[in-house]
């Protein structure tokens, strides 16, 4: 299937992915960048051939989702271990991680019992995610991107904490029904 196929070249890309990040120092100027925006739109084509070619499969939704994770944590663990994420933000890249395994493990404790996969606070929080990570690992090209990219990507932590509570208060109404 042409989709997974797809979907496995995306999530191999985070292997380099995360070794420029953690460890090129930044000598290899635009090619993380590249690496990473190529995994996202792969991930938004995979889903789109997968569904125009009538290849939608449980396979395919969990490899999906295990690029979607790989992907976010290539990018959050070579910027920290790279140290452009550095202090104090390191807590903002360890929520969005979090978020990742925690509500991983809610839909696998519950599968199809929390809502909707993605709600518009979560499309929010992609966003903001998406564009915090890009201004991080994309070489500077104005004065005030590091911090930009700080900001957003505090900003994602919140949103990520906040839709991390819907998914817990989901869960436990779930858990409660027995």
């Amino acid at each position: 299937m042409i989709s997974n196929t797809i979907t496995i070249f995306r999530t191999l890309l985070t292997i380099p992915l995360f070794a420029l990040l953690a460890f090129g120092g930044g000598a290899y100027g635009w090619w993380p960048l590249v690496l990473f925006l190529g995994a996202g739109l792969l991930d938004m084509v995979d889903g789109k051939v997968a569904r125009a070619r009538n290849e939608t499969s449980a396979f395919g939704a969990v490899i999906d989702l295990i690029g979607d994770r790989l992907l976010t944590f290539a990018a959050v663990l070579g910027l920290i271990v790279g140290g452009t994420v550095a202090g104090i933000h390191v807590v903002a890249g360890i929520v969005l991680i979090a978020r990742d395994l925690i509500v991983a493990s809610l839909n696998e404790a519950l599968p199809g019992k929390l809502g909707p996969r993605v709600g518009p606070l979560e499309k929010v929080k992609i966003v903001a995610a998406f564009s915090a990570l890009t201004l991080l690992i994309a070489p500077h090209v104005v004065a005030q991107q590091q911090s930009a990219g700080l900001g957003a990507l505090w900003l994602a932590a919140a949103l990520t904490a906040a839709t991390v509570v819907g998914y817990w208060t989901a869960a436990l109404k779930e858990f409660a029904k027995g």
